[in-house]
């Protein structure tokens, strides 16, 4: 089913993001008509090469380019007979239609225009945002750029690597000492395109109140920062270290075949492993003693020979179906014949006039509609709206059962654009982010609650409501109820058992609501052999294909820092709950069920290798930071700080004109051979060399100033606490300033996106546990107050947990998922 059937877009981008916020739309079923190809539509936006061919005049109204990379997608890899799969991805689902010669009258029938062209170029044929909002006023218009509008950044050059340098992204992966890594093929840049169409959607959706549309900025480096941990490095004071993966969690290790992600050291893996492999248990001192972890070295002394004999589909299989959260390290070929993607339906053949037909990503979820036997009373396209907030999603209702990173990060972002979300924790079952995911934050108060102050809890709930409810109970399953039918949306990502196991299924909710609008965005999805395996964004970055191709060249594959496969598929998650917001809203439309998963949504981040896999071309090899169209792209270590930190700084040389730039400001790289990209590419360990020899003189900062000022993609590489003080970011008063009851007033991420009539806005720090049970019960359901104080007595409910007492138990992890 198309939930977006009816919407109409028109997309004019020349880089990644820009085409995936498109076709996100398209995989919805929006009508989405795309300028010319790539190569044709780089030309015909004016690109300088370099800050010093740029005139005033060809800044625009704002002094500003944002100037794109000068690379077209199209020439971006992996490639099968000169044509570019990316390119083919990205494109799929749309309709390629010529450059108007009419803008206004192409405008005039379009609900949304997508863009990154430089504001300079907008501006030059009557786009620029005065005149639309005059011509078009119910036009939405996302602009990306890599930087934004203004600020220090505005007009510096940039590419994948630098944008994940700047924003703290790549300071967390890879090993102390050695290079950083960015992330593998478009993740990064298709991550940025998915949460402009998040803005766009929410857009959308204001613009059935207002009937009018609004200008939404997009900077790739905000949206990327808003992947990372950096509240963890707010209050520890210290930098997420670079330990090839998230720290003391798990490792990559070896099979007969390929590889695995596992927790040799958890007690459950070890408890677990005799049954799996009818095997001699581990000693029993490793079994003895309390928390969920034994020592790590004698544990992996017992695992490893355990696994090293055995074929990776064996190990995972044998292990997940006792509850093990693992990976196996799929390759595109293995995903392509995965039997879960399979029984879900998952892929789709995959046209191009120059190939012969290819396999690749089909449906991003499952999607049912139910009819609903009378009409919505109380839509949110017709509802008053209350004016709690400021943003577009102003006066629609969100019940969240979500747990860890993945779903509290999809509520956040309805949150942030002016959602009001209720988060329902149990008292016994609290979000597993309360517990040990991040460690205390020192700067607590005192008496203050463990469950209250964990780092990563309060990153990703902030301006969320809490009730906490008993939901094995008939009593707290009732008030659950109550709640689901005074929304619009409910989002869960349970396994798929575990609404069932607590009677709240869709048709549970229908009886209630019956417009109820449902997103399930489980491990693995819902049906298929492998749907109660459990996951998080560790092992799904593993299982989707993404660890495979991401590692030092010629070395084993690794995690990535910090499990942020969970805010990228977030993002997904909360794109779906907006394209369901918006069937839900149409004429007619019952109740909305979309069922998705952690699995399907990673590997589609990767579809271009599902292409190239499906043709038979052989898998690429693991590289670090190369590719073959920007040659030197690396991160190159600078002075380290006065504390004695590696620094370090990425630079991407994206064209010969860039490379003479940088020539021209340093010793040792005039060689007439290395003018041209094939000859840095015939000689890029010597280019690398004579280029770190250089860097290794300079401050990171410094050197990245004097680099841009000539036209030359760098950007300091921040670690999660450089990050905070970064003076772009600064510049464009990014950054939000919350204060917690038991932390006081701290830093937090903004936003991803700039609205320009309906801002984004978080007003309120993440919930203490059971923070307004109350509150809500009173406001919401108006409960009164003999059977609020019953409920209480018989712990249906519970009230604000705000201080630890003596005799409390130390909270211990429960895994949702």
């Amino acid at each position: 089913m198309g939930l977006l059937k009816g919407l109409r877009v028109l997309e004019w981008s020349r880089d990644v993001s820009a085409a995936a916020c498109g076709r996100e739309f398209a995989r919805w079923g929006a009508d989405v008509s795309t300028l010319e190809t790539s190569t044709q539509a780089s030309a015909s936006f004016s690109l300088p090469a370099t800050r010093g061919e740029m005139s005033r005049s060809d800044r625009g109204g704002s002094g500003q380019t944002n100037s794109q990379p000068p690379i077209p997608r199209a020439s971006a890899g992996p490639f099968v007979d000169g044509v570019s799969l990316l390119e083919v991805s990205l494109t799929q689902g749309k309709r390629q239609a010529p450059i108007p010669t009419d803008w206004s009258d192409a405008l005039t029938n379009t609900d949304l225009f997508i863009t990154d062209a430089p504001l300079s170029e907008l501006a030059r044929i009557g786009l620029s945002a005065d005149t639309l909002e005059r011509g078009h006023p119910d036009l939405v218009v996302v602009h990306l750029s890599p930087f934004g509008s203004s600020g220090p950044y505005a007009e510096y050059a940039a590419d994948d690597l630098t944008i994940q340098a700047l924003a703290g992204f790549a300071g967390t992966n890879g090993h102390h000492g050695r290079e950083p890594l960015a992330a593998p093929a478009a993740i990064i840049p298709r991550a940025v395109g998915v949460l402009a169409a998040v803005g766009g959607l929410a857009a959308l959706l204001e613009r059935m109140h207002s009937n009018r549309g609004q200008w939404i900025e997009l900077a790739s480096m905000e949206a990327v920062s808003t992947l990372i941990m950096s509240l963890r490095s707010e209050f520890s004071g210290k930098p997420i270290p670079r330990v090839g993966g998230p720290e003391g969690w798990a490792e990559v290790m070896p099979t007969a075949d390929g590889y695995v992600t596992l927790s040799a050291w958890s007690r459950e893996t070890l408890r677990n492993a005799p049954i799996a492999f009818d095997c001699d248990p581990p000693p029993a001192e490793l079994l003895e003693g309390e928390g969920r972890w034994a020592d790590r070295e004698a544990s992996l002394e017992y695992i490893r020979p355990l696994i090293s004999k055995r074929p990776s589909a064996e190990v995972f299989h044998r292990l997940s179906e006792l509850g093990i959260v693992m990976a196996w390290h799929r390759s595109a070929s293995e995903l392509l014949q995965d039997r879960q993607l399979l029984a879900l339906d998952f892929f789709t053949e995959v046209a191009d006039p120059h190939l012969q037909p290819m396999t690749g990503v089909g449906r991003g979820a499952r999607v049912s509609e139910t009819p609903a036997e009378w009409p919505r009373m109380n839509s949110f396209a017709r509802r008053d709206r209350p004016g709690a907030a400021s943003g577009p999603l102003d006066g629609l209702r969100v019940v969240d059962f979500t747990h860890a990173w993945l779903g509290p990060f999809a509520s956040g972002l309805l949150s942030d654009l002016g959602a009001e979300v209720v988060k329902i924790e149990g008292p016994k079952r609290p979000d597993l982010w309360r517990y040990d995911a991040g460690g205390a934050m020192p700067v607590a108060s005192p008496n203050a609650h463990l469950l209250n102050v964990r780092a990563n809890f309060n990153m990703a709930n902030r301006g969320k409501r809490t009730v906490s409810l008993a939901l094995d109970s008939e009593e707290g399953r009732a008030l659950a109820l109550k709640f689901i039918a005074r929304a619009d949306i409910v989002l869960e990502n349970f396994r798929p058992r575990v609404l069932n196991n607590l009677r709240l299924t869709h048709a549970d909710m229908r009886k209630v609501n019956p417009h109820i609008t449902l997103i399930s965005w489980s491990g693995f999805g819902a049906g298929g052999p492998d749907d109660n395996y459990r996951a998080n964004g560790g092992t799904t970055e593993g299982n989707a294909g993404w660890d495979l191709l991401y590692g030092y060249r010629g070395e084993a594959p690794l995690l990535l820092g910090t499990m942020q496969a969970d805010p990228i598929v977030g993002a997904q998650m909360a794109a779906a709950a907006l394209a369901a917001a918006w069937r839900a809203q149409q004429d007619h439309a019952g109740a909305v069920r979309v069922e998705g998963s952690m699995f399907q949504s990673a590997v589609a981040y990767i579809d271009e290798y599902l292409l190239q896999a499906s043709l038979g071309a052989a898998p690429p090899e693991r590289d670090g930071n190369r590719i073959p169209n920007a040659v030197p792209r690396e991160c190159f270590r600078c002075k380290d700080s006065p504390s004695g930190e590696d620094e370090w700084i990425a630079i991407s040389i994206l064209n010969d004109d860039m490379w003479q730039a940088l020539v021209s400001m340093t010793d040792g790289l005039d060689r007439p051979e290395w003018n041209t990209l094939a000859g840095r590419c015939a000689e890029l360990d010597a280019v690398e060399v004579a280029l770190s020899d250089y860097t290794r003189e300079w401050d990171a900062r410094t050197l990245q100033e004097r680099l841009q000022a000539a036209g030359v993609a760098a950007g300091v590489v921040h670690s999660t606490l450089t990050h905070l003080r970064d003076p772009h970011l600064a510049a464009r008063d990014w950054w939000l300033h919350l204060r917690h009851p038991d932390t006081g007033l701290r830093q937090y991420q903004g936003f991803p996106w700039r609205l320009s009539r309906t801002p984004a806005s978080c007003l309120r720090p993440a919930p203490r546990m059971g923070e307004h049970t109350l509150e809500l019960l009173r406001e919401l359901l108006d409960c009164d107050e003999r059977q609020i104080e019953q409920w209480l007595a018989e712990g249906v409910i519970a009230d604000l947990t705000d201080s630890r007492k003596e005799d409390d138990p130390t909270p211990g992890p429960i895994s949702p998922r």
